[in-house]
């Protein structure tokens, strides 16, 4: 009995026990299930926003700077160059405001010829030995007054110089400043009087022609016009053959008169030779005789 008695009561304590630790378990692994599959989705998502931030910032910010970079290269250029020439009697004054012009130019970033000896002769300065440029300072002796009249000798320095503008400074009452387009070998209107303007006002006035005629030199020639299928003439006749003509149109009349009395002299012959009349007899008288 005894012996009864206690399987009943461990079979009473071992009943609850199982259904307590069964319980506990399916909740324990339930709730380990969903935490770690909510964990695992938001953990995904927030990677996936991480890669797409990453790539439209590197693909913007590289276009960005390539466009950036090619846009600036292709707008840069060399900067215009220019020369300054002494037109007239090269006295001090005139060659001081040269070169003072030409130090403005080169402070504001426009380029000069870089030879000093070539930038000297071309204010008039005397040649401190032999240079090789005499032949530049006898075509800037021989620049007038009138800048008009000797445009052939402003593009010849241009060349020499490798400029693509001249600035001319020259005096008529007071000094004057002008500019020459070395490429298409013209002055640009206008000029400016060097002791009522500016610093400001000199560069403007020259780098803003300056920057146009290096935009013309640089520019391709233009295409020649097409070729047009050239009318030839007839041949002449030769001029003794034309002489004949009119002197037969002159003479025609008279032409045909000698014809009319050749052909009427010529029908009297044919004429009498082919008549066979005989002739009447003569009487012929003798005194003394019967």
């Amino acid at each position: 009995m005894w012996r009864w008695l206690a399987i009943a009561l461990v079979l009473t304590w071992a009943s609850p026990g199982l259904g307590q630790d069964s319980g506990t378990g399916t909740g324990t692994g339930t709730g380990t299930g969903t935490g770690t599959g909510a964990g695992t989705g938001t953990g995904t998502g927030t990677g996936t926003g991480a890669d797409a931030g990453a790539d439209a910032d590197t693909g913007t910010g590289a276009d960005a700077d390539a466009d950036t970079d090619a846009g600036t290269g292709a707008a840069s250029g060399p900067p215009p160059k220019i020369g300054v020439v002494v037109a007239g009697d090269p006295d001090d004054t005139l060659r001081n405001t040269a070169a003072f012009i030409e130090t403005e130019a080169t402070t504001a970033g426009l380029r000069v010829p870089t030879d000093p000896a070539l930038r000297g002769a071309m204010r008039g300065e005397p040649a401190g030995g032999e240079d090789g440029l005499e032949s530049l300072r006898s075509t800037r002796r021989g620049l007038g007054l009138n800048p008009r009249k000797d445009l052939a000798s402003y593009k010849r320095i241009g060349i020499i110089s490798g400029a693509d503008a001249l600035v001319v400074v020259r005096r008529q009452g007071s000094i004057l400043l002008e500019v020459f387009d070395v490429s298409a070998a013209q002055f640009y209107e206008g000029a400016l009087e060097f002791d009522t303007s500016t610093s400001a006002q000199r560069v403007a006035f020259i780098e803003s022609r300056a920057a146009q005629a290096q935009l013309r030199w640089s520019q391709p020639p233009p295409t020649p016009p097409a070729a047009t299928a050239q009318k030839v003439n007839a041949p002449e006749q030769p001029a003794d053959e034309s002489r004949a003509k009119r002197r037969i149109k002159k003479a025609w009349p008279y032409l045909l008169a000698g014809v009319l009395l050749a052909a009427g002299v010529t029908y009297l012959i044919i004429d009498q030779g082919g008549t066979n009349e005989v002739e009447p007899p003569l009487l012929r008288f003798r005194p003394g005789e019967e």
